[in-house]
């Protein structure tokens, strides 16, 4: 790491060339050190713009099925607090938490939320064949 420091430094200072953009009536003339410079955080700028934005676009998908996961938690644990009151022979409260769970599960929308991932994948995958 250090050798490809000093190996950078050494190219950077021994570079005399420049860089001349002449677009009638002006013409600008900058070094090829600061041009390569710019170029490389303008490149590394638009690439953490573009991740930012998709992040942003998926923010209400994964914000749904975090919600959908967290109900079907809850399900899962009120079904299984009425296996433990049916075995231990409480046949009213373990009705009454399997009613709950059913609640919990049926009104997800988890079929719904997996056909929407799966759209999204299938028209993600067709953009870059």
């Amino acid at each position: 790491m250090p050798l490809m420091l000093i190996a950078l430094v050494w190219l950077a200072s021994n570079n005399e060339g420049y860089v001349l953009i002449v677009r009638t009536p002006y013409r600008i003339q900058i070094s090829f050190n600061f041009f390569l410079v710019v170029f490389v955080l303008s490149f590394l700028g638009l690439h953490y713009c573009l991740r930012f934005v998709n992040f942003l676009r998926w923010l209400p998908l994964k914000r749904r099925s975090k919600k959908e996961t967290q109900r079907l938690k809850a399900g899962n644990a009120v079904l299984l607090e009425g296996m433990h009151a049916l075995a231990e022979g409480d046949f009213e409260k373990a009705e009454a938490s399997a009613q709950l769970a059913q609640e919990l599960i049926q009104n997800s929308d988890l079929e719904k939320l997996t056909q929407a991932l799966a759209a999204a994948k299938n028209k993600q995958g067709q953009l870059f064949k």
